[in-house]
C-alpha cells in the first residue's frame, strides 16, 4: 500500500524551492559572484574598489551610516543595491538633497528596496534588461568618455518625459536621470558597474567618474556611500534582525509552517489540560433525578405499577408462596389469619391503582414497608 504524502509537506517542499531560487536570483551573479554593493565587502560583489577608484581620481569619500541617514554635506551620494528598504521619510532627504543641488545616483538589479525613493522622481521599474553592452546616448559620457557599458543582468526603467535616457539594452532605458531644483537624479537599473567585480569591464569605471563629475569639478569633492541601507546602523527594534536578514526571515517562515501545521492539523499547543474532577454521585442523587423526569412527564402510573408490584409480592413471600400468585389468593390467605391486614392490604392495590399526588404518594409508601414489615 503506497503512503499517501501530507498536501502540507509538499506545500512546504515548493514554497522552500521558491525562497531559494529568489534568494539565489537576488544575491548571486550568473557567474556566482554574491553581491552586496557594500563598501566594506573587499570581495567582487563589494564596492570598495569604487570608493578607492574615486578616491585616486581626487574625491573625498564618507560612508553614511549611523542612528540615522543624512546625505547632507556630500556632493554626491550613491546607494548601489540597498540591501534594505528605503523608507519615505529616506526618499523625501534624498529628494531634499537634490533640490540642493547635489547628485543622488541609485543602482539596483530588481528595484524593491529602491521603490520609495525611484516614486518620488516618477520613475518605475518596466521589465528585464537584457545582459551585455548598453547603448550609450550620444553626449551623456563624454567627460571623461566612454563608449560602452556591460551589464550581467538588471531592470528597465519607465520614466516620465523630463527624464534623459543615458543608456539602454537596445529596446527600453536601463540608465536615466531627472533633474530636480539645482540637483540630478540618476537611476541606473544594474548594479553590476559598480561592483569590483564590473568596473574594470568595458568601460564601466569612466562611466562611473562621469556620473560622479558634480564631486570631481572642485578638488576633494564628498562622495557619499550609502551604508545605512545595508544595515550598517544601530535599532531598538527587536524585530529588525527577523525584517532585514535572510536567517530572521526564514525562522519567521519556519514559524508560519509550524503554526499552519499545527491548526490544519488539529494538534494541540502545550500539555493537555485535565478536567474538573468531580466526586462520585450517591445512589440517592440517581433515585431523586429519575424521579424528578418521571414527575415532569407526568408518567406516575410507572412508580405506582412498581409499588403494587412490591407489595403482592411482599405479602406473597411473607406468607411462604410464590410470589406470581394472584393477588386475591393472597389477600384470602391473609384474610384466613387477619382480616384487618388483608382490608389495608387491598385499600393499598386500590389506592395505587389511581393517580396520587406526591405527598399521598409517599404517605402509601410508607403504609406498604409498616405493612410488610408487621408479616415478617
Amino acid at each position: 500500500m503506497r503512503r499517501r504524502i501530507d498536501p502540507l509537506y509538499l506545500a512546504s517542499a515548493v514554497l522552500a524551492v521558491i525562497t531559494i531560487i529568489v534568494l539565489i536570483a537576488t544575491t548571486t551573479s550568473p557567474s556566482g559572484t554574491s553581491r552586496t554593493g557594500s563598501v566594506g565587502d573587499p570581495g567582487p560583489g563589494g564596492a570598495s574598489a569604487a570608493r578607492r577608484y574615486l578616491e585616486a581620481m581626487g574625491a573625498t569619500t564618507r560612508v553614511l551610516q549611523g542612528g540615522s541617514f543624512d546625505p547632507s554635506g556630500a556632493d554626491v551620494v550613491l546607494i548601489i543595491g540597498a540591501s534594505e528598504l528605503i523608507t519615505d521619510a529616506d526618499a523625501a532627504r534624498i529628494r531634499a538633497f537634490v533640490r540642493d543641488g547635489g547628485t543622488a545616483i541609485v543602482a539596483t538589479d530588481v528595484g524593491v528596496a529602491e521603490r520609495a525613493i525611484f516614486s518620488a522622481f516618477d520613475i518605475r521599474v518596466a521589465g528585464i534588461a537584457r545582459p551585455g553592452a548598453l547603448e550609450l546616448a550620444r553626449g551623456a559620457f563624454i567627460d571623461p568618455p566612454a563608449d560602452q557599458m556591460l551589464i550581467d543582468r538588471g531592470v528597465t526603467l519607465g520614466v516620465p518625459s523630463r527624464a534623459d535616457v543615458l543608456a539602454t539594452d537596445g529596446q527600453a532605458p536601463v540608465i536615466a536621470s531627472v533633474r530636480e531644483g539645482t540637483g540630478l537624479f540618476i537611476a541606473i537599473g544594474s548594479v553590476w558597474p559598480l561592483l569590483d567585480a564590473g568596473l574594470g569591464q568595458s568601460a564601466n569605471a569612466r562611466a562611473l567618474l562621469s556620473l560622479a563629475k558634480p564631486a570631481l569639478v572642485a578638488r576633494g569633492g564628498v562622495v557619499a556611500f550609502d551604508e545605512y541601507h545595508h544595515g550598517a546602523h544601530a535599532s531598538s527594534d527587536v524585530l529588525v534582525l527577523l525584517e532585514t536578514t535572510w536567517p530572521g526571515r526564514a525562522l519567521v517562515f519556519a514559524a508560519a509552517l509550524t503554526l499552519l501545521y499545527l491548526i490544519l492539523t488539529g494538534r494541540r499547543l502545550g500539555p493537555p489540560v485535565p478536567l474538573d474532577v468531580r466526586p462520585a454521585r450517591s445512589s440517592l442523587e440517581y433515585v431523586r433525578g429519575f424521579a424528578g423526569l418521571v414527575r415532569r412527564s407526568g408518567r406516575g402510573e410507572i412508580a405506582r405499577r412498581r409499588m403494587r408490584a412490591d407489595l403482592q409480592r411482599g405479602l406473597a413471600r411473607g406468607l411462604g408462596l410464590d410470589p406470581a400468585t394472584p393477588f386475591d389468593r393472597v389477600l384470602a390467605t391473609v384474610g384466613a389469619h387477619d382480616r384487618a391486614r388483608a382490608a389495608e392490604a387491598r385499600a393499598l392495590d386500590d389506592a395505587l391503582g389511581r393517580p396520587l399526588r406526591d405527598e399521598q404518594l409517599l404517605r402509601t409508601v410508607a403504609q406498604i414497608e409498616k405493612l410488610l414489615a408487621s408479616s415478617s
